[in-house]
């Protein structure tokens, strides 16, 4: 039998697809051990594992039926490696049927990937679990017999394993070395021309950030999280772009002192992780969250106009307070969180949505054009 076991003993019991899943004498080397979290999208699961955000976490995914459009190769959302971010998914029914031409089914997927997946599991009761009592390290084994004494093996083994807050994911999903116009292999329909060059900072970027800067006629270059101020200065950049990325923010101490060492320099604009790392470079504070955000589903409200709309998110960490030269430009509808920040003197925009939709709802996009205006 295939279990997914919870660091305080929770036990879920279901079928393992893609990767076959290691028995109790292999978990010290069990590629599934990781961060559960929950992701709410309807749509775009192909998106959301190779989203390099989710490095080092498990993905159990709330809508009920996942895999019935199968698998574009080449669609996904890192640009450094095409991969599977995720250490293992977790869903309720799986889709085991035909797909269409050109594309491979989840299974496949994960098998080339060596990923595993459970499936028959109750996620509606994991879900309202990891809501009810926050983050928890979890892992997938396959087992005959799983009693008392190999149950708790395997939590003191999901004791021992590092929360994500200590270690640094980022180094294994960003770039290594400057990228000038880095390719995409996607067709780009462009909305308009703006004559704008920004500097990117790869912190795990998703391919639909860099996709949506072409549309909108803006030139990339793609820089290390370990830049410097002289990576930025003094080389045309029309502004420095900080992009989305897994961990906590507080990690990313090169990048807090580098942006801080360009304000008031160059316009700025953050999203997620980068968003993140702009709070911590002007004075405030970040903090993990009980469960995150993570969906295409989060409601945003927008202070300026008072209008809400809805995001695709994915986040753990959040900006908890600010310095006083901080605007909250939007909040989320539902608890209140900051969503985004404005200061003005500084030219600096930051939200913690993806306005890229990739996947999820389009809505938020605008915040590209209105950065765009605002850089040089």
């Amino acid at each position: 039998m295939t279990y997914l076991i919870l660091e305080d003993g929770s036990v879920y019991q279901g079928k393992s697809f893609g990767a076959v899943a290691p028995s109790l004498d292999k978990i010290k080397t069990n590629k599934s051990c990781g961060e559960l979290i929950f992701n709410t999208s309807m749509v775009g699961y192909q998106e959301i594992i190779s989203d390099p955000s989710y490095e080092g976490q498990i993905v159990t995914f709330t809508y009920p039926h996942i895999g019935n459009y199968g698998i574009d190769v080449g669609g996904e959302e890192n640009i450094i490696k095409s991969k599977i971010n995720c250490n293992a998914v977790v869903v309720k029914n799986y889709y085991d049927g035909p797909v269409a031409e050109n594309r491979i089914t989840l299974d496949q997927y994960l098998k080339e990937s060596d990923v595993i997946g459970i499936c028959n599991v109750n996620t509606r009761a994991l879900t309202l679990h990891l809501r009810d009592t926050g983050f928890k390290r979890a892992i997938i084994v396959e087992c005959d017999n799983l009693g008392k004494v190999e149950k708790d093996f395997v939590v003191q083994h999901l004791l021992s394993f590092p929360f994500i807050s200590s270690l640094n994911p980022v180094e294994s999903v960003s770039c290594t070395k400057i990228i000038e116009s880095p390719e995409i292999n996607s067709k780009i329909d462009v909305l308009y021309e703006s004559n704008k060059h920004f500097a990117l900072v790869d912190f795990g970027i998703k391919k639909s950030i860099i996709k949506a800067l072409y549309r909108r006629g803006v030139e990339v270059t793609l820089l290390p999280p370990t830049f410097t101020e002289d990576d930025v200065l003094n080389h045309g950049y029309s502004a420095l772009f900080l992009s989305n990325g897994p961990g906590d923010p507080e990690m990313q101490t090169n990048a807090i002192k580098t942006v801080r060492s360009l304000l008031n320099k160059i316009p700025i604009m953050g999203i997620c992780l980068g968003h993140q790392i702009i709070t911590l470079a002007l004075g405030g504070k970040t903090e993990k969250m009980s469960f995150g955000h993570h969906g295409g589903n989060q409601p945003v409200t927008d202070l300026e106009t008072g209008r809400t709309f809805v995001t695709s998110q994915n986040h753990s960490f959040v900006s908890s307070s600010l310095s006083d030269d901080c605007k909250v430009w939007f909040i989320n509808s539902n608890d209140r969180s900051i969503e985004g920040i404005k200061v003005p003197s500084k030219s600096i925009l930051s939200v913690q949505f993806h306005p890229e939709a990739g996947p999820g709802p389009r809505e938020g996009e605008r915040i590209f054009d209105e950065f765009i205006k605002e850089s040089k």
